[in-house]
């Protein structure tokens, strides 16, 4: 397998690699990876293998090639903005901040005698993140211990879409999320996950460093996390947040607008039965989602772009990332793409109405593979022997290195097997 990856990173053809469970997949790829001309990002689908990889196989094998390289090879581990700790929404946390948060658990507000309940423990969570904000280097909520409910996080974290950027931040110089970015631009190996290698790809490619190869590990939860990444839903509680955040940057009758979209889009969902929309949107719905459509483009213009001048940009873009967010999905789901599937989610305590792609095979084709060789791995990639399934899900083509390269990218595959496989005096 080291050959192989070795081989793919020099030629420049991407490669399909099925080894069981034990056979040092990591130690496989890390070794070429480790002597290749210009950064190689690694993604991984479980933090468990994240781990293993940063605190064990990087570090013991840097130690072996330093000799080699005359130097000691870097690694870095890249992260999702909202991973990390928010010094601009951490001071703009105040006593109205939790309020927000009733709508920010994805499950519905919960009565506010609840809440009242949960402000004790809530608050000393927060004075806990203030103190290890003096304290922290890296601001990576993983470094946290003990660490802090999902509740108080939102608190003090932000993601992408929400951030006004460093060049508009009181706080840009110190973001530890840019920091982070700037670590893994030095690196030679970047270790990341594949929920942000797919936002990656599908915002254009300017999160993770420019490298050569990449190697795509747990490489049978790709194409989910893809999917998940294009998944988006609007329900009740987001319009009623969306509309809550803007409120002052916008006029009443605006407002008042976007509430009556909310509660049209409840009235809809309280009359449909949970499962796909295999005809269509019901006609509640599609007159819901017109009004929303309509109200989030005026609530845009209303809200305007985020200027240098501005008294609280954080709260501002944090309203325009809502507004905009469902300004999209209502215009996407009233398409009713052919490449689109919708479907309604309902629980005890959550409404929505869903759409993601069909298959991701299209995007992954188009963005996954150019410009770079990838590399994929599994325990799990081959069925009765053949890579094809598992290469049409991931945007290649059903025959290896056959196909016009104009067309399809070229690819190869290898089955190390289990092993179990092996003689024993084989094992390395």
């Amino acid at each position: 397998m080291a050959h192989a990856v070795a081989d793919a990173a020099r030629h420049g053809e991407h490669l399909l690699v099925q080894a069981g469970t034990g056979t040092g997949k990591s130690l496989a790829y890390l070794t070429p990876a480790l002597l290749v001309d210009g950064p190689v990002v690694i993604s991984t689908a479980t933090l468990a293998l994240q781990s293993q990889l940063v605190d064990h196989d990087l570090p013991r094998l840097a130690d072996a090639v330093e000799p080699i390289l005359g130097r000691r090879p870097l690694h870095a581990v890249l992260k999702g903005r909202h991973h990390y700790l928010c010094l601009a929404k951490l001071e703009s946390s105040n006593e109205e901040e939790p309020d927000d948060a009733l709508f920010d658990t994805g499950g519905g507000a919960r009565p506010k005698t609840v809440w009242l309940g949960e402000a004790g423990r809530l608050g000393k969570q927060m004075q806990r993140l203030r103190d290890w904000a003096t304290e922290t280097e890296t601001g990576d909520r993983d470094e946290l211990d003990p660490g802090v409910d999902d509740t108080a996080w939102r608190q003090v974290s932000t993601f992408a879409r929400e951030c006004v950027g460093a060049a508009r931040c009181a706080y840009g110089a110190e973001c530890f999320a840019e920091a982070s970015r700037a670590r893994a631009r030095e690196a030679d190996i970047v270790v990341t996950n594949h929920s942000l290698l797919a936002v990656d790809m599908l915002a254009g490619r300017h999160i993770v460093p420019p490298h050569r190869l990449l190697v795509v590990d747990e490489a049978h939860d790709l194409a989910d996390r893809v999917s998940s990444a294009s998944q988006a839903e609007v329900s009740p509680d987001v319009i009623d947040r969306g509309a809550r955040r803007s409120r002052s940057l916008i006029g009443a009758d605006i407002y008042e607008q976007l509430i009556e979209a909310g509660d049209a889009l409840a009235i809809g969902l309280g009359d449909a039965m949970p499962g796909r929309l295999t005809t269509g949107l019901p006609a509640p719905m599609r007159e819901a989602l017109t009004l929303l459509d309509a109200a989030t483009r005026r609530a845009l213009e209303a809200v305007g772009e985020i200027k240098i001048d501005d008294p609280d940009p954080v709260r501002k873009q944090q309203a325009r990332a809502t507004l905009d967010e469902l300004s999209k999905t209502s215009q996407r789901l009233l398409e009713e793409s052919a490449h689109d599937v919708a479907w309604i989610e309902i629980s005890d305590r959550h409404r929505a109405v869903v759409v993601a792609p069909l298959s991701v095979a299209g995007t992954l084709s188009t963005h996954l593979f150019s410009e770079r060789t990838v590399v994929a791995t599994s325990a799990t990639l081959a069925l009765g022997g053949r890579f094809d399934t598992v290469a049409r899900s991931i945007g290649l083509s059903a025959t290896p290195s056959t196909e016009d390269p104009t067309t399809a990218p070229s690819w190869t595959s290898l089955d190390v097997g289990s092993p179990f496989d092996y003689p024993k005096q084989g094992i390395l």
